[in-house]
């Protein structure tokens, strides 16, 4: 009995396949690696020709990545509710070649996120409110003492706003990166 079970054993451990065979990986130009997609995971990538593809990954493999369309829609019941469905799955496949971008799901931090659009509220809005004060109580605009406040509102807010450029991003790769098929 002992040794059918370790026959049937064996025989089920060589057709298991303890992790993906192939993967792509998205790489810095110094080699460190920022996402490796393997089959099973969830990816939302751009294709050269300007088209998004998004859902699990069927397989890696031969250089392509197989990824599952899903066409999901709401259909209405008969209690005013909407029921959803999934209409059909396809599988589109795309060469990594092809493959222009890759969204990371890096996250940003607080202050690389707040930052930059609250130092631009701040700086336009002491502007602001210096102009129509200046227009309301009949203060002059132009003196030497407001035109230093004035100064200061404005260059907190180009800080602000080069602080939002510098931080912005959407997320993909960029095209410094490096998009590699790893064949193991």
């Amino acid at each position: 009995m002992k040794p059918l079970l370790l026959v049937c054993f064996v025989l089920v451990m060589q057709m298991a396949f303890g992790q993906s065979l192939d993967y792509i990986s998205v790489r810095k130009a110094n080699g460190r690696v920022l996402k490796n997609v393997y089959a099973g995971s969830n990816v939302l990538l751009q294709l050269t020709d300007g088209s998004y593809l998004q859902g699990p990954v069927k397989a890696v493999r031969n250089d392509s990545l197989f990824v599952i369309l899903y066409d999901i829609r709401y259909y209405p019941t008969n209690f005013g509710t909407y029921v959803r469905d999934t209409i059909t799955t396809s599988v589109i496949g795309a060469r990594f070649q092809d493959i222009k971008r890759i969204h990371l799901q890096q996250r940003k931090g607080f202050l690389k996120r707040v930052s930059g659009p609250l130092l631009m509220i701040g700086g336009g809005g002491y502007i602001a409110l210096n102009v129509l004060n200046g227009g309301f109580y009949n203060d002059s605009v132009t003196s030497p003492g407001n035109l230093r406040k004035i100064g200061t509102a404005a260059g907190v807010f180009g800080l602000g706003f080069l602080l939002h450029k510098l931080f912005a991003s959407d997320g993909f790769s960029k095209p410094k990166h490096n998009i590699v098929y790893v064949d193991l």
